[in-house]
């Protein structure tokens, strides 16, 4: 009998705490700067391709290097991977605030600053997957999952609506340095907080490593299943938060503060999603979970694509957060759950593709958006994905048969 998770638990583990309370502040400025990169490509440019060029220079460092920090992370301290790449993040957001506050920022700017967003990304994303579960006990794995992912969810109810707002308050450039503090705290919390375990470590070459984990992967077809489907859905839909520009001010027609409350819909749906997980977990399979929160998230996109009213487009979003807040954990819990601790960094680099793929997924449906128009390039992307999850994945035999018991450790 699976026990239902209760992320409260977690909370009363002090390090995780601490550093649940470091990463929400991190990735509240990561969004932030998301958003103000976004906003100010598209002012310069009025492109929606010079925007998607924005997103592809993001995805490009992020999605070649992420594997490679996965592997990093199952060999060298997690904790000096994480603080590394914040300090790379900070320079990043300060060198972008720099240029736009001078009043000399052009395109080639925000692209360095995406470019080294992504590289980032790429350590940053494996390391944590690797490195939270280490800070309090096995049982409270399951409870903590929903934290890590509520703090995404969360930062996204929040991060759009300040950014929105202090852009039109204090500009830009005031608000990529304030980014840089968000995400500089992680740096400072790391010195406090000291896992309660250990693992072994891997032998043997990096590209060893790396394919002994796919094998790995391969082997266990739930893995192989429920991380696929989140790579396509990934490619082809989750790119829709960089669509909002788009649709904001050609299709909507709403300023930067109409876009932030958009931005945050999707938010608070997914913070719906990771508060109630709990909830739906004791009631529904982890396939029918899986399953179910796709079907919603891709139809409600469909909806958003193809509607011209401000507040039926909001509620579409808020819709489709939820059902990828609902995802997105049914995913990582199976995943941080079920897989042996020596593969966790690797086979978690392999599912945090899907971060990197979002920018990919921003860059193809803005290019797709230029020759077909936003609707149709957001609603075919969404139809794809559905198609796959009612034609391939309600026929997987070993999700059906995947029950959430922890590895012993």
């Amino acid at each position: 009998m699976e026990e239902k998770a209760n992320p409260v638990l977690a909370l009363g583990v002090r390090d995780f705490r601490r550093y649940w309370l470091a990463l929400v502040t991190q990735v509240v400025g990561q969004q932030m700067f998301a958003f103000t990169m976004g906003w100010l490509a598209f002012e310069i440019t009025g492109s929606q391709a010079q925007l998607g060029l924005i997103f592809l220079c993001g995805f490009v460092p992020q999605f070649t290097l992420t594997l490679l920090g996965g592997v990093l992370a199952d060999r060298i301290d997690p904790r000096k991977l994480i603080g590394g790449a914040q300090a790379n993040a900070a320079i990043a957001m300060i060198l972008v605030g720099g240029v736009t506050l001078a009043g000399v920022a052009q395109l080639w700017h925000l692209a360095l600053g995406a470019f080294l967003w992504g590289l980032s990304a790429a350590i940053d994303e494996p390391a944590r997957a690797s490195f939270f579960p280490r800070l309090l006990p096995r049982t409270l794995l399951r409870s903590a999952v929903p934290l890590i992912s509520m703090a995404f969810g969360g930062s996204r109810v929040i991060a759009p609506s300040i950014a929105g707002f202090l852009i039109a308050a204090a500009g830009a450039p005031a608000t990529f340095l304030a980014c840089a503090a968000s995400v500089s705290t992680m740096i400072a919390v790391l010195f406090l907080v000291r896992p309660t375990h250990g693992v072994a470590r891997p032998h043997g070459s990096l590209l060893d490593n790396f394919g002994d984990s796919l094998r790995y992967i391969r082997a266990n077809e739930a893995f192989a299943r429920v991380i696929g489907v989140a790579l396509l859905n990934a490619t082809l839909a989750m790119g829709f938060i960089h669509v909002l520009p788009v649709f904001a001010k050609d299709v909507l027609q709403v300023d930067s503060r109409g876009l932030g409350i958009l931005v945050a819909a999707a938010g608070l749906g997914s913070l719906t999603g990771f508060i109630s997980y709990a909830w739906l977990q004791s009631r529904l399979s982890p396939r029918s979970v899986i399953v179910g929160a796709l079907t919603i998230y891709n139809l409600a996109l469909i909806g958003f694509a193809f509607s011209d009213w401000y507040w039926l487009s909001f509620c579409a979003i808020l819709v489709a957060g939820l059902g990828h807040g609902y995802f997105v954990t049914g995913v990582q819990v199976m995943l941080q759950t079920l897989v042996d601790d020596h593969y966790r960094g690797r086979v978690m680099s392999v599912f945090a593709l899907v971060w990197s793929l979002m920018f990919f997924s921003g860059f193809l449906l803005n290019t797709a958006g230029e020759w077909v128009g936003p609707r149709l390039a957001l609603a075919g992307g969404a139809g794809i994905v559905l198609a796959y999850v009612w034609l391939s994945l309600v026929r997987a035999q070993a999700l059906k048969k995947v029950v959430l018991t922890p590895r012993p450790g």
